[in-house]
């Protein structure tokens, strides 16, 4: 792609990203639609991730594959041919417990070393596999949730990471008959991870595991996701080992130049969603990475741990949620030995399923002019569980933020002129990666895809130069958000959002635009507590709730919201409402990788909303005069 026309030709340098190239063409429709495409990635000899790990166990089998930390805050670690020598043995293991094709494993764990372990040999093995969030095993929660996803897999076996902690969501299950896979607590000797790890290789066990392998057709199902429940409730997404060839010689393309020498991956993205599962641990298995599961999130009192994290590991590449940059500039801002460490060998950032403010941006790009005298590329995506992750990405080093870019290798976008809009195009996508229907569910089938099988994402997106579609797509929001006020004006929330945390930055990191069916736009927000306690002194005494209502934080939101450049938008945000408390995963508004689910919000904080529509606003709601 061409440099983006809003790099100044004296900016700063960028850090080489090794990102390859790849052409992509262009078709217009009679209709109006463009038709974006680009030639599949160059085939790879590894069909699969588990590939990958043979041939790095014999390559780089000394050097570290997996860390984490353990109870003591230590990192405990697995090379990669332990890796592999372990992989084989639990793939035997699955087999002697009857696991196979059609009778699935179900993980009610987050991420961990045996869960990388046990990925790879259920892959192996071709037994199908269906990670699901912690959060549905969490008591008190009446485990409905889980109880529909279990119902829909029908597994022939659990897998957890600690039994005591599952007690109660294996009981709500009600599966006696189903063994229940441990690292810690199993109840039975040869369900314990210890006895399946060291399952001896036998010439019985490794025939039949050939005979497994030999047996894997591609329609097979490798892997069922599901989606986040961002815009409802979760669907279940058949992945094939047809799919899994396409996404690993696309990954083997995109990433397979960071290989050499031994990239270093810190990630805290979940496994069981497409973004952490696929795109972060197919990063790591293409690359023979020394890849850190980070402990911390992008939530308060989280982030501190991704932190200490960053003062420890220096990253190749750092990925993680929009949400999750503010955070980080304010701490590379204030702790000179954070930015050292986190620059020292970084080539590039990594977000998707949201804009990033350019503010965030820029100032995070200062720290780095600062630190390391370069700019650091971000890379970004577009893709949906449906797609496996695969979609467009943005391979411009100087791109803009929200720039997607265009489709990646093997991948056909369909972009749909949306009726009475000003520019936008909903986004369908198709492609050898992209899956053939929902797990059991076919009734849900033909709304996902459209006459010519490119499926609907539901995203909206516009040209970054209309003059030259080539360069690049920017993300324009969830179509399903957009709602209408009284007026019958459009409120286009991705847009409107990311023009508010503009606005008003450094002070926010995330919000709720509402006003449906009302006279005005108004928003719910987070707070960017560091840049709140920064306003006066005093302020970093006080609690969230005190905070968050202070005169002097409202003055100054307030200041922002009248800023001349909103003043003079067509649609502007009157009222700010902020939130102590964070967004809830139980009630669903926020998914496991903290994108914020709008509609959830707002229906979940009513009382709120209702709130900022009052004639005479209350004190603590920043408004503009």
């Amino acid at each position: 792609m061409q440099q983006s026309i809003f790099e100044h030709p004296r900016a700063p340098r960028y850090r080489s990203a090794r990102v390859p190239a790849w052409p992509t063409t262009l078709r217009t429709l009679p209709d109006g639609s463009l038709i974006l495409s680009s030639p599949p990635a160059p085939a790879v000899p590894q069909s699969g991730f588990v590939d990958f790990a043979a041939c790095w166990a014999q390559q780089r089998g000394a050097a570290t594959a997996f860390s984490e930390r353990d109870a003591s805050g230590a990192w405990r670690s697995i090379t990669w041919a332990e890796l592999w020598r372990q992989v084989r043995a639990i793939a035997a293991a699955l087999l002697d417990l009857g696991l196979g094709p059609q009778r699935p494993v179900m993980l009610l764990s987050g991420n961990s070393i045996e869960q990388a372990l046990l990925l790879l040999a259920a892959e192996y093995a071709g037994v199908p596999t269906a990670p699901v969030s912690p959060a549905c095993s969490q008591a008190g929660r009446g485990f409905a949730r889980l109880k529909q996803l279990y119902a829909c897999v029908r597994p022939a076996a659990l897998f957890v990471q600690d039994r005591a902690a599952h007690a109660s969501a294996i009981a709500a299950l009600e599966a006696h008959a189903v063994p229940v896979i441990a690292v810690n607590g199993a109840t039975a000797s040869r369900h314990a991870w210890s006895t399946l790890a060291a399952t001896a290789l036998t010439p019985a066990r490794i025939a039949a595991l050939a005979g497994a392998r030999a047996a894997i057709q591609p329609a097979d199902t490798l892997r069922i996701l599901f989606t986040s429940g961002s815009t409802g409730m979760p669907k279940a997404v058949a992945m094939s080992h047809g799919n899994l060839r396409e996404v690993t010689a696309y990954l083997a393309f995109l990433f397979g130049p960071l290989a050499d020498p031994q990239p270093v991956f810190l990630d805290w993205m979940p496994w069981h969603h497409t973004m952490g599962g696929l795109l972060g641990f197919g990063r790591a298995m293409v690359t023979g990475a020394s890849h850190y599961l980070d402990d911390g999130a992008p939530q308060p009192g989280r982030f501190e741990r991704t932190l200490r994290n960053l003062r420890e590991i220096s990253p190749t590449m750092f990925a993680s949620a929009p949400a999750a940059f503010a955070m980080l500039a304010d701490a590379l801002e204030r702790d000179e030995a954070l930015a050292q460490s986190l620059f020292a060998r970084l080539v590039s950032f990594g977000y998707g399923g949201a804009g990033l403010a350019h503010d965030v941006w820029a100032r995070i790009q200062r720290v780095a002019e600062r630190t390391v005298g370069e700019r650091i590329a971000f890379r970004t995506s577009l893709g949906a569980t449906e797609t496996n992750g695969m979609g467009t990405h943005l391979a411009s080093p100087g791109g803009e933020p929200g720039n997607v870019g265009v489709p990646g290798p093997g991948i056909e976008a369909r972009l749909v002129p949306l009726a009475d809009e000003d520019g936008r195009y909903e986004l369908r996508l198709r492609g050898g990666s992209i899956f053939s229907g929902y797990h059991e569910a076919p009734e849900l089938d033909a709304a996902a895809f459209d006459d010519e099988r490119f499926f609907r994402l539901g995203d909206a997106v516009r040209l970054a130069d209309p003059r030259d579609p080539l360069r690049g797509l920017l993300y324009a929001g969830r179509i399903a958000e957009d709602f209408k006020l009284a007026s019958g004006t459009w409120v286009r929330v991705g847009q409107l959002r990311l023009a508010l945390l503009e606005r008003c930055s450094p002070l926010l990191t995330d919000a709720v635009i509402c006003g449906h069916d009302r006279d005005y736009v108004a928003a719910l927000a987070w707070p960017n507590l560091p840049a709140l306690r920064a306003l006066a002194p005093g302020l970093d005494a006080l609690d969230v709730m005190t905070l968050v209502r202070h005169p002097i934080v409202i003055a100054r939101l307030s200041e922002l919201l009248r800023s001349p450049e909103q003043s003079g938008a067509s649609l502007v945000v009157r009222r700010v409402m902020l939130l102590a408390d964070p967004p809830s995963i139980d009630a669903n508004e926020i998914t496991d990788k903290g994108y914020l689910n709008q509609a959830a919000c707002r229906a979940h904080r009513a009382g709120f909303v209702d709130g900022l529509f009052q004639g005479i606003p209350e004190a603590h709601i920043a408004v503009i005069a």
